[in-house]
C-alpha cells in the first residue's frame, strides 16, 4: 500500500511540474507588439520648391556632394532639370523604379542621408508626376 501511496504522489507530482513548465511556457511566449512607427503626414500636393528642395539642400547640397561636384547637381535653380535630364527620374507613377528612390532607399548608396519622411515625400512627389512646381 506504502509503495501505490509513493507511485500516486510521484505521478501527481509529475503532473502539477508539467502543468507548471507548460503554463510557464505559455506565458513566457506571450509577446506585446507595439507600432514603434511614426505615422508620417505628407502634404497634398507635394510641391518640388517647397517640400523636395529643402530635403536636397538639408542633406545633400554639402561642399563636395551634390552641390555642382558630383551628379547630379541638388542645388535649387537646377536641381529639377539634373534630375528629369540626368534620368534620376524617368518613372511617374512608380517611384520604386527611379534611381533617384532607389539611391535612398534601404541598400542605396545615399540611405543614411534621407529619412522615412524624405522617402515619403520624393516618394509622393514621384508618384504625383514629378513636377516642376
Amino acid at each position: 500500500m506504502n509503495r501505490i501511496l509513493k507511485i500516486k504522489v510521484r505521478h501527481v507530482t509529475y503532473n502539477m511540474l508539467l502543468t507548471a513548465m507548460m503554463v510557464g511556457l505559455g506565458l513566457a511566449s506571450c509577446t506585446y507588439y507595439t507600432n514603434d512607427f511614426d505615422i508620417i503626414e505628407v502634404p497634398d500636393p507635394i510641391s518640388f520648391e517647397e517640400h523636395i528642395i529643402p530635403i536636397f539642400e538639408l542633406n545633400c547640397n554639402n561642399p563636395g556632394c551634390h552641390s555642382g561636384t558630383i551628379a547630379p547637381d541638388l542645388r535649387g535653380d537646377v536641381a529639377y532639370d539634373e534630375l528629369i535630364d540626368g534620368e534620376y527620374v524617368t518613372d511617374f507613377s512608380t517611384a520604386e523604379n527611379n534611381l533617384l528612390y532607389q539611391k535612398i532607399s534601404a541598400g542605396g548608396s545615399m540611405e543614411g542621408f534621407a529619412t522615412e519622411k524624405h522617402r515619403a515625400y520624393i516618394k509622393k512627389w514621384i508618384e504625383d508626376g514629378a513636377q516642376n512646381n
